[in-house]
């Protein structure tokens, strides 16, 4: 049965939000044979992972901005293009820091093409009820890309050594990329084509996020408590500070604070943020729990993984939707992450007494994946809830960003928590509790501010009107 015209839009634009966000995490089972391959220091080893993030979630602004202005397709093609590369060039590192830098080469493609494949989404969907399931499947691919990359990252590794783990974007990217005139232009109106690119901005914030998320990794060697650690934050914090204060001056801001001031977008972003802290950090723990505690090849712990990720790509794709039509996105938002923080909680009591996969690790993993996958297509949909068309390109990187950035310094904060338990003297198991303990109060805390912040069904209507 041949695809319609609006499917295949479909399957091609969340073909590219699955490889995005599957390269963030394929990476993570083969850590240990691409250290030995290449000679990382164990500090060294997780900017494998964090070159990708910091690069992507630096530039999703830029990106975003730079669809608006010049195009959709077009800029959603290049950063494709560049992607491919990169993934091609990865796949034949012969040193460390050529795998970093093309790492973040990747990362750069994947900020370029991801909000723009976001916007011409919305462009191809635009009645609500189609939009709602068009993004429920969206969110939905994009959470189990995360997880897709874990399962795969383990076979593909035995099967055919850790080079693969890139190797295998190419394919898919020629695909897509013989297939991308099927997309619509995405052309800018007048008044937006007429703005230019923000590369201050650009420059403030991914220095920012890099910052920030250097000052957790870092504190691997120094410690939580060091003063470096928290100079490097305040820092961070300071360049993100000074990028707000610019993008209020100039006259085509990367972030418009007028978008990000609304409550519902500024709300859903600060909600993915915390909540996105969890992700990255749950995902490694349990994946190194299930290899050096339980003792599981790299297959079997991409199958240990297979139900979490079976779980909240049915609550995005089918649960999420349905209970947003009902509901709306506020109380979906609440439901859903009051079940993630249960099982993260689950998860991070069981962890130091792990006695096997079914009872300690299944079933919490089960229950935040159900959680995690009703809430990210209701904070989705009110992250663009009321936002102009013509800043369709920015309202998807500035979710993208938060989500990226979450899972980053997510990352970074729970090694640093896990290494700190094991220098007091604790085993590893309880690091790894600890990291994950550390992230449910995180999500806890995007759980008050989707309380407090986000508006009710009430309140939009009353906005609307």
């Amino acid at each position: 049965m041949l695809l319609s015209h609006r499917q295949l839009c479909l399957v091609l634009l969340c073909t590219t939000q699955f490889v995005a966000l599957l390269d963030f995490s394929i990476t993570m089972i083969p850590l240990p044979q691409i250290q030995h391959s290449l000679g990382f220091t164990p500090g060294g080893l997780q900017w494998v992972i964090n070159a990708y993030g910091v690069a992507i979630a630096g530039f999703l602004l830029l990106g975003g901005r730079a669809a608006d202005l010049f195009g959709r397709r077009r800029v959603f093609v290049a950063g494709l293009l560049l992607f491919t590369a990169a993934s091609l060039l990865g796949g034949f590192s012969h040193s460390p820091a050529m795998l970093v830098a093309t790492r973040a080469l990747q990362g750069f493609g994947a900020a370029l093409f991801s909000p723009a494949a976001f916007s011409l989404l919305l462009a191809v969907f635009p009645e609500p009820s189609r939009r709602n399931r068009a993004l429920g499947a969206w969110t939905a691919v994009a959470a189990s890309g995360f997880v897709a990359g874990l399962i795969l990252g383990g076979f593909i590794t035995d099967l055919l050594g850790w080079r693969w783990v890139l190797w295998i974007n190419v394919p898919v990217g020629l695909l897509v990329l013989a297939l991308s005139p099927a997309l619509p232009q995405g052309r800018p109106d007048a008044d937006t084509a007429a703005g230019t690119l923000d590369v201050c901005g650009a420059l403030l914030v991914a220095s920012g996020a890099a910052t920030l998320v250097f000052a957790f990794a870092n504190s691997e060697h120094v410690g939580l408590a060091h003063p470096l650690t928290f100079a490097l934050v305040a820092l961070a914090l300071a360049l993100l500070a000074l990028f707000v204060w610019v993008e209020g001056r100039v006259a085509a801001p990367l972030m418009p604070l007028a978008v990000f001031g609304r409550r519902s977008t500024g709300g859903a972003n600060i909600v993915s943020l915390l909540a996105n802290t969890a992700l990255g950090p749950t995902f490694v723990v349990v994946a190194l729990a299930m290899q050096e505690v339980l003792a599981f090849s790299a297959t079997r712990t991409g199958l240990g993984l297979l139900p979490m990720a079976v779980a909240f790509t049915l609550a995005s794709a089918w649960a999420g939707p349905a209970l947003i039509a009902r509901c709306g996105t506020k109380p979906v938002i609440v439901g859903g992450m009051l079940l993630f923080i249960g099982g993260l909680t689950m998860l991070g009591a069981s962890l130091p007494t792990l006695a096997s996969w079914a009872a300690s690790i299944l079933p919490g993993t089960v229950l935040a994946g159900i959680g995690y996958g009703l809430a990210i297509p209701a904070w989705t949909v009110a992250g663009i809830d009321g936002v102009p068309e013509a800043d369709h390109g920015l309202a998807g990187g500035m979710l993208t960003t938060t989500q990226e950035v979450g899972s980053a310094v997510g990352l970074a904060v729970g090694v640093a928590v896990s290494i700190a338990v094991l220098a007091d003297g604790g085993t590893a198991a309880q690091g790894y509790s600890g990291a994950i303990l550390v992230s449910a109060c995180l999500v806890a805390a995007g759980l008050a501010c989707a309380i407090a912040i986000l508006p009710g069904k009430a309140a939009r209507q009353e906005a609307a009107s």
